[in-house]
Order: structure tokens, then C-alpha cells, then sequence
């Protein structure tokens, strides 16, 4: 193993220790979900499930991007 390599693995292992410490002490939360218009969405969502619109327009209308608008969906149980 080259002497960069290891570096970089120690960089990263503190960088880990560094996040779970962080974690415990409540500070590192990860980014804030993305607000969205809930009735719109139930109501986006009974279309696309009624075959109405695809799913990428579906997608369009609430602007979300294709795991988070899924995982919303089931999130809500839609």
C-alpha cells in the first residue's frame, strides 16, 4: 500500500469519528427534507396511480427528483 493510500484512510477514518461524534452530540442532522405542498402531492399522486399522468410528470409537477418522490409516496402510503 502506497503511502498516499494510507494517508487517505486515516483522513477518512478520522473524518467517521469526527461524524459520529458529532452525531451524538445532536449536530450533524444531514439536510433538511424538502417542503412540500401535501394536498398537491395526494392529489398528483391519485392521478398518477389512476394512469392519468406518467410518473415523470408527476414527478414535474411537485419538482422532486425520482427517490425522493418515491419515497415520499411511500412514505405517505400512496
Amino acid at each position: 500500500m502506497g503511502g498516499k493510500q494510507l494517508e487517505r484512510e486515516n483522513i477518512l477514518e478520522r473524518q467517521r469519528e469526527g461524524i459520529e461524534i458529532a452525531k451524538g452530540a445532536g449536530k450533524y442532522k444531514g439536510r433538511k427534507p424538502l417542503d412540500v405542498d401535501e394536498t398537491q402531492f395526494k392529489e398528483v399522486c391519485a392521478r398518477w396511480r389512476a394512469g392519468e399522468i406518467t410518473a415523470t410528470a408527476a414527478m414535474q409537477e411537485v419538482g422532486l427528483k425520482p427517490n425522493t418522490f418515491y419515497r415520499r409516496v411511500k412514505e405517505m402510503s400512496l
